[in-house]
Formats: C-alpha cells, structure tokens, sequence
C-alpha cells in the first residue's frame, strides 16, 4: 500500500464568514454548528452558526466554508487502535 503524501495545510478566516482551508484529507462531521476534518496537523473543528460547505475538491484538499464562524481549534490525531487495542485501553 502506498503511503499518502502530505498535503501543505493552510486557513484564511475573512470577516468571519468565509473560511478556506487546504490540505483536507476528509470531512468527518458537518452540520450547521459544526464541521470537523481531518488534516495531515490533527483534526480541525470549526464551530458556529448557519456553517455550510461551499465546496470541497477531494483530490486538492481544498474546502470553503460558509456562515457564522465562532471558533477554530485542532485536536491532535493520533494512530487508529486496533480492535484488541481500544478494548484494552
């Protein structure tokens, strides 16, 4: 299996209401208080309201996203366990 190469990650928040983002690997969760993705720096979580996805080009990583945004955070990504793993966590 060929291993993925990392894609160049980058954010640009205009006035709150337009959000881009390069570098997605895959959404995960959306809705319109929160969006979460993952990128080759950890899980980006987008809160707020009226958030909608604009666009999302999987083969570029690229996604707009549109609405009120009220945070952007991260969350560490660490390696799937596997089965036997997450049982004796």
């Amino acid at each position: 299996m060929a291993e993925q190469q990392a894609k160049r990650h980058e954010l640009a928040l205009n006035g709150r209401e337009r959000l881009t983002a390069t570098g997605i690997r895959r959404v995960d969760f959306f809705s319109d208080e929160l969006i979460t993705a993952q990128t080759d720096l950890g899980q980006l979580n987008i809160k707020g309201e009226a958030l909608h996805i604009e666009s999302l080009n999987s083969e570029t990583g690229d996604m707009l996203v549109k609405g009120k945004v009220g945070a952007v955070s991260y969350t560490e990504s660490s390696p799937a366990l596997s089965f036997f793993g997450r049982l004796f966590k």
